[in-house]
């Protein structure tokens, strides 16, 4: 489909021909040379994955062992990090950016998460391989899905099914992974013919606390229920209507990196898609989508873990809808994409007692509505010679509906209101009432083949990016510490340059990119100290940059190495100080072999120390780091075989040398009175079996 080969966008793509249990595997693949869709496509026939179709001609490592949501499927990719609080829900970053500095799709529909403290980013209500395809865009190269992303952009999609000659196909699927005794059992039905499909996806997991490499058990267990039902239809030659509904259930989370746990988070999604094909004239393709998504949330100090002195819940409601025009056309020698969309989202929170008092309302009543026009235009000036450009406006309109309404009033919590709390920091009365943004964005792209071996590829853009609801409307103060929202704040402003060299030489492919973001009112999250600790929100001016280096070579028929090396730095222009939760210096190394229906491989990471940091607290620079993180290296280890009868086996161990590690940008234990980040698992051995029919 024309909307989604964006030409010349540096995607990551994971199609799969038949589901498998785990969208993927430690792999880093040979790239091979093509010019058909200019995109780095990873596909994976009922297992692991071969890279193909790549003008850019980069490589990717992903994840081999069972993933247990699309924020830890993404943190194994290059370039791709992530918050760990516990088991599950991993909030990825991109480029040192994470939160909604990323534009996260789930087929088509935009999920905010219900926690104010990100215990559910969007990616934790993905069953993973319910979806067909998964595609990473970095950086800003792309208007068509929404304001904002100077992070880049995420889709996880799904695909008319593809049927077996009687008119079905299916696919069973189960995996244990023995670090946290953790299984799933997974099944994608479909039924229809040429004119419509019905499809029944589910999955169903479960896992215990696991340990890192000291032997420590975390708290980390988790239970979740995946159920979507789709269906299609073709209303004539051109034109097809598709419906999906889609429940995700997650109970008893437990988060070692927070102080509370999660009794349940639920969501529910609905989702309409209409496309028609033009048969003649300019317009080639129009698709309009509209969806639903609500999302209901708790987290409590006192069902999941020994209760204190305090014993508190804070029940959250996220509720989504959308819908997208977009066309394609051809004119004046230029492929087009434009077209418009809306996103309305309300949050509410509260901090009650266990009897459902409310001490404070967190969100109050947050409404934030985006509403977008966009067009961009792809042209082949020659043989040699691309030249793509887009532009985007975005007006937003935010309010906090609930700014006056008060709670407290019980011992410890005096009665006040969000509008009171925000004037505590700072904020001047009616702070909350409605703000309107007009945001501009665009990006301007040139691809220029030096030879049939090497090629450039240099993009500016501009992205604006909307303060959340937790950072203009938080409102939570209590007697040990506040955390207080600003809804003064300024939309961040990302001016990007980034150039990238990509070469094709026999059996070796390597790309070379360098990036860098000037951001101006850049929105930081600080702690400072007024008696106590005071987590604020300000606009600052920032800088980020890096570079990333991808090299991919075929020893052998049989024999295929693979190299990434990723680099990112951040800093705060204001105060000269670096930027919390900046990946360190990664390197990974992947040597694979494959034989008719057999694979195997090791894949070597090493990580650097992370020396350059703003620590967390007062004493510091009030920044959200723990530590300075040492370095650590990890092996991992796979290997598959493909039966002819669609029986597909798959195992391997993960953190083969048991490595005691933490990811540096992974959040603190505050439930250990001391200031550590949550351990990655230890030595993990596991398999998955899937049959497809």
């Amino acid at each position: 489909m024309l909307l989604i080969k964006q030409f010349y966008m540096k995607e990551y793509g994971v199609i799969k021909k038949t589901l498998v249990l785990a969208v993927a595997a430690v792999v880093s693949g040979p790239a091979l040379a093509g010019h058909d869709d200019q995109n780095l496509v990873i596909q994976i026939n009922s297992g692991l994955p071969q890279v193909e179709n790549t003008l850019q001609s980069e490589t990717s490592a992903v994840q081999a062992s069972p993933t247990t949501d699309g924020g830890q499927l993404l943190k194994s990719l290059s370039g791709v990090s992530g918050i760990r609080m516990g088991g599950r829900s991993i909030d990825p970053i991109i480029r040192g950016q994470s939160q909604n500095q990323l534009n996260i799709l789930l087929d088509g529909a935009y999920i905010h998460g219900g926690c104010p403290n990100r215990m559910d980013p969007p990616t934790s209500y993905t069953s993973v391989d319910s979806y067909d395809s998964v595609t990473v865009i970095k950086g800003n190269r792309t208007v068509v899905y929404g304001g904002g992303g100077s992070g880049g952009t995420v889709l996880f999609e799904r695909q008319w099914p593809e049927l077996n000659e009687d008119g079905y196909s299916a696919e069973l699927s189960s995996s244990f992974h023995g670090n946290g005794n953790r299984y799933e059992l997974g099944a994608d039905l479909a039924a229809g013919n040429d004119d419509g499909y019905i499809r029944v996806i589910g999955h169903k997991t479960e896992g215990d606390n696991y340990e890192d490499g000291n032997g420590t058990e975390i708290r980390s267990s988790f239970e979740s229920l995946s159920k979507s039902l789709l269906a299609g239809y073709r209303l004539t030659d051109n034109t097809t209507i598709e419906a999906s509904y889609e429940q995700q259930e997650e109970d008893d989370v437990l988060f070692a990196g927070a102080g509370m746990d999660s009794p349940y988070a639920d969501s529910d999604t609905a989702r309409l898609k209409l496309t028609h094909e033009f048969e003649q004239g300019a317009l080639q393709m129009m698709e309009f989508e509209v969806y639903k998504s609500d999302v209901k949330h708790n987290m409590d100090n006192y069902s999941l873990r020994p209760a204190g002195a305090m014993q508190m819940q804070a029940p959250s409601t996220s509720d989504t809808e959308g819908m997208r025009l977009i066309f394609d056309a051809h004119m004046v020698d230029i492929d087009w994409t434009f077209g418009a969309d809306i996103q309305n989202n309300s949050r509410d929170a509260e901090l009650q007692n266990a009897a459902g008092t409310a001490l404070r309302i967190l969100w109050a009543g947050a409404e934030i509505d985006q509403t977008g026009v966009f067009a961009e235009g792809e042209k082949t000036l020659s043989q040699d010679d691309i030249v793509k450009a887009g532009l985007r406006y975005d007006r937003v309109k935010a309010e906090a509906t609930r700014r006056d309404e008060t709670a407290g009033g019980v011992p410890g919590f005096m009665t006040m209101s969000s509008d009171a709390i925000w004037q505590t920091a700072g904020a001047p009365a009616g702070a909350g009432e409605q703000r309107t943004e007009h945001n501009v964005g665009g990006f301007v792209s040139w691809t220029h083949r030096l030879n049939e071996q090497y090629s450039v590829e240099s993009t500016v853009s501009r992205s604006v990016r909307t303060a959340d609801a937790t950072e203009r409307y938080m409102a939570r103060t209590t007697m040990m510490s506040d955390w207080i929202g600003n809804p003064l704040l300024e939309p961040e402003k990302h001016h990007q340059l980034e150039v990238s060299l990509q070469g094709n030489h026999e059996a070796m492919s390597w790309s070379a990119s360098s990036w860098y973001n000037r951001v101006d009112d850049y929105i930081l999250r600080q702690t400072i100290n007024t008696g106590k600790n005071q987590d604020v929100y300000s606009n600052v001016d920032a800088e980020l940059y890096g570079a990333e280096l991808e090299l991919a070579y075929q020893l052998n028929s049989n024999w295929s190495l693979g190299n990434s090396l990723v680099w990112t730095v951040g800093n705060n222009l204001d105060d000269d100080n670096a930027l919390s939760r900046i990946a360190p210096l990664e390197l990974t190394t992947s040597l694979d072999y494959q034989r008719d229906r057999l694979q195997a491989g090791i894949e070597m990471k090493l990580v650097d120390t992370q020396n350059d940091i703003c620590l967390s607290g007062a004493a510091n620079c009030g920044g959200q780091d723990v530590r300075k993180t040492p370095g650590y290296g990890l092996v991992n280890l796979h290997v598959q075989y493909e039966y002819e009868n669609g029986l597909n086996l798959v195992a391997g161990i993960d953190n083969l040398t048991d490595k005691a590690y933490t990811v540096h940008e992974s959040r603190g234990d505050v439930t250990s009175g001391e200031s550590f980040q949550v351990t990655e698992p230890g030595r993990s051995a596991w398999f998955r079996i899937s049959k497809s029919f």
